[in-house]
């Protein structure tokens, strides 16, 4: 008799198998065992499970391990179990529409062909950390993490909760990270201000670096299509989260909108979900540290009202910040964007998000 292990196949095929090589029928092996021969018929055609007791029994009549007969009717069971669940996840798939899946599959993070609709509704669970969409639902709205609550009360929820799911798996857990320290980070705030000058991908890592010294995770999840959101802060056991989606791909708008997330971080409490671009109070005042912050008040006057490249790079080498901060907030004043691209630096992601 084989002992090699086969998941798909029944443990009485390997209990009628030592049967046959032995030359005893289920009678025989009904007596030996003793257990009745319905018993037997019901082993054998998979009907019935197999027993810690009765693999010790077997051991004893067949000479094989107990370990061996338990290993084949786990593999079977969760052979069985798998298939079941496979259909299910089938039955999942019309609803898992609603997510966008193609985003997740640009960037790696569903890596099943869409034919494959069981693989692809299993993928798609994993990223939001449930078993079934069902699961999903009472999660994200009457779950305890508020934020999800507040993310599953917006229309868009099912792309939201995505792209907040992703940086849920980015910072692992938090295990790591220091706790949060405010006055650390009201210290750290004039150094990533000077950081805005700085060649933007070794700015990025330095600041996500120093805010995690602070207890304050920084991470970029590429902008989901149509979701219109640059950046969004929540507090997870106890730390800030910040993630940015990059959706304009400018340094200019990457810088205020950090500025702006920290801003909820100092300013306001940690039981809400801060969405950049919503219309409350609380973004206003995000807004307004953000701003007095990179260009202070009393420099607000000195903002270029033509187009004049020279004075917004004189006023950004007397302010310490990137040119093009000054050149994105004196276009918002003028409401004229048609000039000075050449000092924003653009940013790309370059390759796929780890799915670690």
């Amino acid at each position: 008799m084989s002992t090699t292990l086969d998941y798909v196949v029944a443990t009485g095929d390997f209990i009628a198998e030592w049967m046959e090589d032995e030359g005893i029928n289920a009678a025989e092996l009904a007596r030996r065992l003793g257990v009745t021969p319905k018993h037997v018929s019901e082993l054998l055609s998979g009907k019935a499970p197999l027993s810690h007791p009765l693999a010790l029994a077997l051991e004893r009549v067949t000479g094989i391990p107990s370990r061996l007969w338990n290993m084949y009717e786990s593999g079977y069971r969760d052979a069985l179990a798998r298939e079941a669940a496979g259909a299910d996840l089938v039955a999942q798939h019309e609803q898992a529409k609603k997510f966008p899946l193609h985003y997740l599959r640009k960037w790696g993070f569903i890596t099943a062909p869409a034919r494959e609709r069981a693989e692809t509704v299993r993928q798609l669970l994993g990223v939001l950390g449930v078993a079934s969409l069902e699961a999903f639902e009472v999660t994200w709205t009457k779950g305890s993490v508020a934020y999800r609550r507040a993310a599953a009360r917006r229309e868009d929820a099912p792309a939201l909760a995505v792209w907040l799911a992703l940086a849920e798996r980015h910072h692992d857990g938090l295990r790591d990270v220091p706790a949060f320290n405010r006055p650390g980070l009201e210290a750290l705030i004039p150094r990533l201000r000077a950081l805005t000058r700085q060649e933007p991908v070794a700015a990025i890592e330095e600041t996500v670096t120093a805010l995690r010294e602070t207890g304050v995770v920084l991470c970029f999840i590429p902008a989901v299509p149509g979701l219109g959101i640059h950046g969004a802060t929540r507090w997870v056991s106890g730390h800030p989260v910040i993630q940015l989606s990059l959706l304009w791909r400018s340094d200019d708008q990457l810088w205020f909108t950090l500025f702006h997330e920290l801003g909820h971080v100092l300013l306001h409490g940690d039981q809400d979900l801060y969405i950049n671009g919503e219309q409350n109070a609380a973004e206003e005042e995000a807004n307004t540290y953000a701003s007095d912050i990179l260009i202070p008040p009393s420099f607000e006057r000195r903002l270029p009202r033509t187009r004049d490249i020279a004075a917004v790079r004189v006023l950004a080498d007397q302010l310490g910040i990137a040119p093009s901060i000054v050149l994105g907030r004196a276009q918002r004043k003028t409401k004229d964007y048609g000039w000075g691209h050449g000092l924003k630096r653009k940013l790309e992601f370059q390759m796929k998000p780890s799915q670690s």
